[in-house]
């Protein structure tokens, strides 16, 4: 594949579900082959490539990624730490065969510019190479300049720093650092002089937010670069029913059944996606005024015709919502998504609740309200709408320096 002087740009994706991943891709993806790039993307969700980068003349990889997690209380993840520690590795000798796997990818495609979308072992993989490095993503997995010395690393925002919390994470750092190092030494690679280098080796970032989304808080001078509207699909079927129109995007969860229930209850006219709907429940809930959908439909027509939508607190529907001023009841299911929201919690115009609560009654009552509605258009006047050819000269501008550093 090598011996040619065409620019070589490789895209990974190792962490974290759903197309909003895939979705921060296709702009730079568009700019890369533009200037006559080979695009190369190891992803690692296969079947959303389709969806979200149709069209684009990619070479489709396989991502290595640890397999096989098991899901486990998210009050015990208090750092990135425990995250990278949890859900990427669980030993050096593990840790060991996916840098191996990443190396083995990277000596096949010989990337000169590379950008990792939520990758941490595929960062820690790419420690020591000479080839480009761009952070890519939401707030979330773009862990700001001024943290990547601080000790202990990332704590999460609501993780309470007593002096023994601080005691144990630091002691935390210090064991997965070991077995991060004990790799680099076993397959002569440099050391790595605190978790942070992991991300700080990086030499450049597209931060694919607004600063009102950003977990961390606004970074002064950091361009906040928004994300690209979905593209068009379906335009939804709402059922033919009275009531104010509710937009569900979700996957099956503890309490669904009641939450369901509490729908009918409130008389809403509720068009829900639901990803992993047990047949059961499809049967015991679809109505002249809750009606099921299989396929995603168009967020931007949903964003003018709902009168509130909800969903569990992924990025990209988050901000769609957001930029059109639209009341929002969100029901996390990992912390990245309850970090997300958090900000817009504070503001008033998103509701959160909890996956095993006993009844949504109230919440879907309050996000009905005025106030509501009001803080939600306040929060959409203080953010700037997406500027695409702003966004596309940036990133070009980034992919051309690079190519000559």
């Amino acid at each position: 594949m090598p011996g040619t002087s065409q620019t070589r740009v490789l895209f990974v994706w190792e962490q974290g579900g759903g197309l909003g991943h895939l979705s921060h891709m296709r702009l730079p993806m568009e700019v890369a082959l533009a200037q006559g790039a080979a695009v190369f993307l190891a992803a690692r969700e296969l079947p959303g490539v389709r969806d979200v980068l149709a069209g684009l003349p990619i070479t489709l990889l396989q991502a290595p990624f640890r397999q096989g997690v098991k899901p486990v209380p998210a009050a015990s993840f208090l750092s990135y730490t425990h995250l990278l520690a949890r859900q990427c590795f669980g030993s050096a000798d593990e840790l060991e065969m996916y840098v191996r796997a990443w190396r083995a990818l990277f000596a096949l495609v010989q990337p000169d510019i590379c950008l990792f979308e939520h990758s941490p072992t595929a960062l820690i993989a790419a420690h020591g190479y000479a080839f480009k490095k761009v952070l890519l993503g939401a707030s979330f997995v773009l862990p700001p300049a001024n943290v990547l010395v601080a000790s202990p690393f990332l704590p999460f925002p609501t993780t309470q720093l007593n002096p023994d919390t601080v005691a144990q994470l630091r002691a935390d750092d210090a064991q997965l650092l070991a077995q991060v190092n004990a790799v680099m030494q076993r397959l002569s690679s440099p050391a790595l002089p605190a978790l942070g280098a992991i991300y700080g080796q990086a030499h450049g970032s597209l931060l694919c937010t607004w600063p009102l989304l950003d977990v961390f808080g606004e970074r002064p001078g950091v361009p906040y670069l928004g994300s690209a509207p979905t593209a068009a699909q379906l335009s939804p079927p709402w059922p033919q029913a009275d009531g104010p129109k509710v937009f569900g995007y979700l996957q099956n969860f503890p309490s669904l059944p009641q939450l369901l229930r509490d729908l009918q209850a409130a008389k809403v006219c509720a068009l829900l996606l639901v990803r992993d709907l047990p047949p059961a429940l499809r049967t015991a809930f679809s109505s002249p005024t809750l009606r099921f959908i299989d396929q995603l439909v168009d967020l931007n027509q949903v964003a003018q015709q709902a009168a509130w939508v909800l969903h569990h607190g992924n990025h990209s529907t988050m901000a769609t919502f957001m930029l059109a001023g639209v009341p929002q009841l969100t029901i996390p299911r990992h912390q990245e998504q309850l970090f997300t929201g958090l900000q817009l919690v504070q503001k008033g115009g998103v509701l959160k609740a909890f996956q095993d609560q006993p009844s949504y009654a109230a919440a879907i009552t309050a996000v009905l309200q005025p106030p509501i509605k009001q803080c939600a258009l306040q929060v959409a006047s203080q953010c700037e709408p997406f500027d695409q050819a702003a966004v596309q000269d940036h990133i070009q501008q980034i992919l051309v320096n690079l190519r000559f550093v």
